[in-house]
Parts: structure tokens; sequence; C-alpha cells
């Protein structure tokens, strides 16, 4: 089962703005994501085509179940 850290961003239109984190470690805590989310939107270091990344929008833990079916 596939987990995927999704961070939910506001940008300068006031669009949302999601970026899907797949590697994350499996203990991590919502004041760790809170933090570097911060730091992401401090940083101005992404953009979007709604420009710049404003705020905190919101984070979740996505999970995804596959299962490959035998049709070939």
């Amino acid at each position: 089962m596939a987990k995927t850290l999704e961070l939910i961003f506001v940008n300068m239109a006031g669009d949302k703005v999601t970026m899907r984190v797949t590697d994350h470690r499996e203990d991590i805590q919502e004041s760790e994501v809170r933090t570097v989310m911060d730091e992401i939107v401090a940083s101005d270091v992404f953009t979007s085509s709604g420009g710049s990344l404003t705020g905190v929008a919101g984070a979740r833990l996505v999970t995804r179940d596959v299962a490959e079916l035998n049709i070939l």
C-alpha cells in the first residue's frame, strides 16, 4: 500500500497548489510537516501558474492500494 504525503498551499491567485512526496518517513509528525511548509512559503523557491506560494492550506496522507489483474 503506497502512502503519499500531500502538501497543499495557496498561491498569489488564491488557487490551491499540491506538492506530493512519495518517499517520506513513516513516523513524520504534523508539527514537522507544518514547519517545512512554512519554510517553503518563506523561502519562495517554488512558483505555480498562479504565482508564488503565499500560505499553507493543509496537508494529508493519502493511501493508495493497487491490485494488478493478470489479463495478459
